[in-house]
């Protein structure tokens, strides 16, 4: 595991043996990809060709504020997998009209493909965030067949902090609290999330997270995941790449160990000379690990 920081600690340490200043650095993207505008001119670029390109519904209201809506990406034939894409942003910013890069490689292989809104952080609380993409994933299951989807299949992947509300989409209790089948969610693609959130609580991000440690436990993933005995074998690929910030590894090596524990099928998956941003990027191109390894799940 990648426990130790490459800089030297100067400071107290405040998280495992880093200080205050290597420790922010390890959940700041910039502090080794100085410029991404490249990579979302990308996502823009390849969502407006899914949008011209694709029969799609768009804006599609799945809760009653402004910020509860998605789009769908038909897929070619009825009764399809359904895989629902939770986008990054740091959890403040990004937006399904710059996330549907993807929908094109997935259509093409057969699936539908769902790409919900959510309000941002700061605007609402985390745990708002977290409840939004609950319900979006809520409506897909009872929808799905409205668009040619089969609600007995719906997939979720995520990446950044879009998969750590991804991880948090497969721990939910959907039985108990919307009733649905316990084994709503059929697999998952977690790819550069974070699980564990106390170690983000510590960083610099908490500036605009407001975190307490009794919330960054209820909003960690990993410290919540149910037996596969429970749910059923959820299969999930964890993905990370090699170019990533060091707490970034540590944190998807981990969230696959544990994933595993409790009896469900994983592919830990790291890709070599990515950074963070390729590793979005990835799940829009059908020729890379990444896509691959998730369609095996699927079954496309």
């Amino acid at each position: 595991m990648l426990d130790k920081p490459d800089a030297p600690v100067t400071g107290p340490k405040v998280w495992r043996d880093y200080d205050q200043a290597t420790l922010d650095r390890e959940y700041d993207q910039g502090s080794i990809v100085v410029d991404n505008a490249k990579y979302r001119a990308l996502k823009v670029d390849a969502s407006e060709r899914a949008r011209a390109g694709i029969p799609c519904l768009l804006d599609v209201a799945y809760g009653p504020t402004k910020a509860e809506r998605l789009d769908v990406y038909k897929p070619p034939k009825a009764g399809a997998p359904v895989v629902v894409f939770i986008h990054g942003g740091a959890w403040k910013g990004g937006s399904k009209a710059e996330n549907a890069y993807a929908a094109e490689a997935f259509v093409a292989r057969g699936a539908a493909f769902v790409v919900p809104d959510f309000a941002l952080v700061p605007d609402v609380l985390l745990e708002e965030q977290v409840r939004q993409n609950r319900a979006a994933i809520a409506w897909t299951a009872r929808n799905a067949a409205s668009f040619g989807g089969d609600p007995r299949r719906i997939y979720v992947i995520g990446h950044s902090s879009g998969s750590h509300v991804a991880g948090m989409m497969l721990v939910t209790d959907w039985d108990g609290v919307y009733g649905l089948p316990a084994d709503l969610i059929k697999g998952a693609g977690l790819a550069s999330g974070m699980y564990d959130l106390e170690p983000v609580r510590l960083s610099s991000r908490n500036k605009y997270l407001k975190l307490d440690a009794d919330r960054a436990l209820a909003l960690s993933s990993i410290r919540h995941i149910p037996p596969a005995s429970k749910i059923g074998a959820l299969p999930a690929v964890v993905a990370w790449g090699s170019g990533e910030l060091r707490e970034f590894q540590r944190q998807s090596q981990e969230f696959a160990v544990a994933w595993q524990i409790e009896g469900h099928p994983t592919t830990p998956l790291e890709i070599e000379g990515n950074n963070h941003f390729d590793m979005a990027q990835d799940w829009g191109r059908p020729d890379r690990p990444l896509f691959q390894a998730m369609a095996e799940i699927v079954g496309l």
